[in-house]
């Protein structure tokens, strides 16, 4: 894999995981704009987007690994 492409992944991963944490502050709050308050509801938000950031920091290093391959 070129160096570019490489950059263009990176590129990707970190857009998505920008995009991700901008949909989180959404999702920690009401419709209103209020902020979530019970722990529970909480918790399972943020494992659900921890799993999707995870996903876009693992895309990172399959590609640099990628990369090292050839």
């Amino acid at each position: 894999m070129e160096t570019k492409k490489l950059s263009e992944l990176y590129n990707l991963a970190c857009l998505n995981a920008h995009q991700l944490i901008d949909e989180l502050y959404e999702e920690v709050h009401t419709p209103e704009g209020d902020p979530k308050v019970a722990p529970e509801e909480i918790k399972k938000i943020r494992s659900k987007f921890l799993a999707k950031v995870r996903h876009e920091l693992e895309l990172i290093q399959a590609s640099v690994e990628e990369h090292n391959e050839e």
